[in-house]
Parts: C-alpha cells; structure tokens; sequence
C-alpha cells in the first residue's frame, strides 16, 4: 500500500478519513512509493506537515482535516522536481491537480480573506485560474501576482 499510517494515525483517524487520504494520493501518481502518514495534536496550531527530506517521505495531519489540506502536503512532497517551492505555490498546484469534485475547501495561502460561501461559489473559476497560472509560468515568473490578480475579480 503506498500509504502507510503510523501506528497513532492508524488509530486516530477514522476509517472514513484514512480513505479519504488515500483517495486524494491518487491524483499525485508520480508519488510511487510509500509515504509515511503521521498524526498532528489537536492542539497544534498545523492542520498538515510534510517532510520531503526523509527516506520514506512522511506527511502528518490531524484528524479529519480537509481534503485540500491533504493535497496540499502532498504537494509539498513534490515541490522542487518541477514545482517551486513555496506555500503559496504548493496552494496553486494543489488546486490545479486536485479533482474538482475533492476541492472541499479553500486553500489557505493563495486564497487568505476569502469566506467559504466565496470559495464554493468561485471554486471551478479559481480552478481554472491556477492551471492558467501554472501554463502563464513557463514565460513569465510573475504568474503569482498575476494570478492574484485574477482572482480579485471573483466576487
């Protein structure tokens, strides 16, 4: 199984959101091996982590975090072989390669000040807009203001 759940995870996280997680891995199929999913406190202030560095690779969420914050980690895990760096990065990716129909929360870092009755109603147009952006990279490196930009005009 390419997602192995440490032994706290296991327990911790329901049966339904253990799914859910290996569900959101099946978008990132250039993750071919195993990855290490841990559990965060609580009481932490992080919904997700993620450490690219370790052999295995290892995310750690907290219990029933949002799908988006699922992806998020895992982008994290692929940052630097083609995808830069960066937390507002990593949103923009994430929202261009998760399903749309896995997009059950706004991104934190690209969409701050958003309510979620803006996100669900602007949802697919952000979408769009952050695979636009991703295209808008290869000849321009400004493709975050620009994308910010953009996403002004969704009201």
């Amino acid at each position: 199984m390419p997602i192995q759940f440490t032994r706290v995870a296991a327990q911790k996280f329901s049966v339904d959101f253990k799914q859910r997680i290996v569900t959101v891995y099946r978008n990132f199929p250039e993750l071919d091996r195993v990855i290490i999913c841990g559990c965060i406190s609580r009481g932490s202030r992080l919904l997700g982590a993620a450490q690219s560095w370790t052999n295995p690779q290892k995310i750690s969420l907290q219990p029933g975090v949002a799908n988006t914050v699922i992806a998020h980690e895992l982008v994290h895990l692929l940052q630097g072989d083609g995808i830069p760096h960066g937390e507002k990065q990593c949103d923009v990716w994430t929202v261009a390669r998760l399903d749309k129909e896995l997009l059950d929360s706004k991104p934190h870092y690209i969409l701050y000040g958003w309510t979620a009755d803006r996100w669900h109603r602007n949802k697919d147009a952000a979408k769009q807009l952050c695979i636009q952006a991703i295209e808008y990279r290869r000849s321009n490196r400004n493709y975050i203001v620009w994308l910010s930009e953009e996403l002004k005009r969704l009201k």
